[in-house]
């Protein structure tokens, strides 16, 4: 059964990655309240927390003003930037969720947590398809490298940025702004292989 549900996990990134690298991908926006998918999100990831001793915090402005975005994939994003920092953060650690404004027209939304840490040389790289900071084959946490290249593409296509504030043994803070007002077609830019 968990064979199953990883394997599952990677086919469902492979044909996200297919679709946005082939510009398939169809934004529903509406207004959407980032507290509330905030709240949700974190009632939901609670268990897999609470199974690590892990203590979950959501400190998120009352007065947010609400995005005009597509909800599944701003949920697609911090779900996996949370089920990260739960995977990564050790047993009695710490969890936070943050949202505030980041100017008049940008949304910040922010997860910290007590675990190893990125090493600033790494910061690019784990954005990266198929790269982690650990590529051993006897890494402890296993994973296919592909939530942060699909987070970091879906907060393109939103119209906003991802980032990380790290160093190794001090914790991680990634982060993802949102501009307010629906986003513009942005296409992305063709890779070359050459």
């Amino acid at each position: 059964l968990i064979s199953g549900r990883i394997l599952l996990e990677i086919i469902n990134d492979l044909l996200d990655l297919a679709k946005i690298e082939a510009n398939r991908i169809e934004l529903r926006i509406e207004t959407v309240g980032v507290g509330e998918v905030c709240t949700t999100l974190v009632d939901f990831m609670r268990p897999l927390a609470d199974k690590k001793s892990i203590k979950l915090h959501l400190e998120v402005d009352d007065d947010l003003p609400t995005l005009a975005t597509d909800r599944g994939r701003l949920r697609q994003i911090l779900f996996n930037l949370l089920s990260n920092a739960i995977k990564f953060t050790p047993e009695g650690g710490q969890v936070w969720v943050r949202g505030d404004c980041v100017g008049d027209d940008r949304i910040r939304v922010s997860v910290q947590d007590t675990g190893p840490g990125v090493a600033p040389e790494f910061h690019e790289i784990i954005f990266e398809k198929f790269r982690q900071a650990d590529q051993s084959a006897t890494r402890e946490h296993q994973g296919t490298g592909l939530g942060l290249a699909i987070a970091k593409e879906l907060a393109f296509l939103l119209g906003g940025e991802i980032g990380v504030q790290s160093d190794l043994g001090q914790g991680a803070t990634f982060w993802l702004i949102l501009p307010i007002a629906a986003p513009e077609y942005r296409e992305r830019p063709l890779i070359s292989l050459a």
